[in-house]
């Protein structure tokens, strides 16, 4: 990738953002805190403002992780607004589990896109 990294405080802020999503998504596969979600929810959107509208290679050459993990928090949290218990069901647990893997796995692809790891 082209753009670099120091002194771009925008991208900073992403890969800051980028690592608090990659902590929050392992903390709630681990302990299964439906609460981490708000966390989550305000990273991602965070995440969008800036790479939704950035056109340094840094930000395009991330598009298709970006979507994963944009569609697949979507999904939780229709998944969890659907819900109709204020208990998360056997189907809904299964289904924010293998969207919160999706997202690690994505957030996992970027950081190895940045050469970060």
């Amino acid at each position: 990738m082209a753009t670099e990294l120091e002194g771009n405080v925008k991208l900073q802020r992403f890969i800051q953002l980028l690592s608090d999503l990659n902590h929050e998504t392992v903390a709630a596969l681990r302990t299964g805190d439906t609460q981490i979600l708000r966390q989550m929810n305000d990273t991602v959107d965070e995440m969008y403002a800036i790479q939704s509208v950035g056109t340094e290679d840094a930000y395009t050459a991330i598009e298709e992780e970006m979507q994963i993990i944009y569609q697949n928090f979507n999904a939780i949290a229709t998944m969890m607004n659907t819900n109709e218990s204020i208990f998360v069901d056997n189907a809904t647990s299964v289904a924010v589990k293998k969207f919160l893997h999706n997202i690690f796995e994505a957030t996992v692809s970027i950081v190895h896109k940045y050469g970060l790891a």
